[in-house]
């Protein structure tokens, strides 16, 4: 028997409510509201350009992000794409780990993107990119030699991140913690109940204390 072969090429997008939209219940992503944050954004500076994807019988299968965003945006319909196609079978949840998955394939240049980020800040907010000021200096942190920056005091100055300074001889206490290994790390993260990144390399603490000069330093 000939598998169907419609894709979204072939596919006229069509308006639904958002209420009779209903997640697929093997979606393995829940979204953060700082990702809706940067969604709204995103969609109010852009418009709606990354395709949602549903399956016959209204289970999406591609952009619950974006449905949740528009939610949260109070907007009552969405463009979708329908696919002739179970949602409990096998197509379906290829879909759904496909959009997620595939483009982790990609070969990224960290420090290209630090690059574009950084020229990008210096115009404009990055709100709508998916990352912050800090979150760019952690990339400038492990993307570049010590040679061009020392610590992430000078990946934060470089990404104009504006992370204060201390006085190393005076106030500030640092001291710095190994892990033998990635999952002791995320275990300390947790432990403390500090928002890091993956490749996040320093903090204060306590955390709300950026600020506070005498705060510990804690590089992880």
């Amino acid at each position: 028997m000939a598998r169907d072969l419609t894709t979204i090429d072939d596919l006229t997008p069509e308006t639904v409510a958002i209420s009779d939209l209903r997640p697929h219940p093997c979606n393995y992503r829940e979204h953060p509201a700082d990702q809706l944050e940067h969604l709204i954004a995103s969609i109010e500076e852009h418009g709606l350009y990354r395709p949602i994807v549903i399956a016959r019988d209204n289970v999406i299968l591609a952009g619950h992000g974006l449905i949740a965003a528009l939610t949260k945006m109070g907007r009552a319909t969405a463009p979708v794409y329908r696919l002739s196609i179970a949602s409990d079978g096998p197509r379906a949840l290829k879909v759904l780990t496909g959009d997620n998955e595939i483009e982790h394939l990609a070969i990224q240049d960290d420090r290209a993107l630090t690059e574009i980020l950084k020229e990008l800040s210096s115009i404009e907010a990055l709100m709508g990119t998916g990352f912050d000021d800090m979150m760019v200096a952690s990339l400038a942190f492990v993307t570049r030699p010590v040679s061009e920056i020392a610590d992430f005091d000078a990946a934060a100055e470089w990404a104009g991140a504006g992370m204060p300074e201390y006085d190393e001889g005076q106030n500030a206490i640092k001291i710095v913690v190994s892990f033998r290994n990635a999952e002791h790390r995320a275990a300390f993260i947790e432990r403390l109940g500090l928002d890091l990144t993956p490749t996040s390399r320093t903090t204060w603490w306590p955390p709300k204390g950026r600020e506070d000069l005498a705060s510990l330093r804690f590089e992880a």
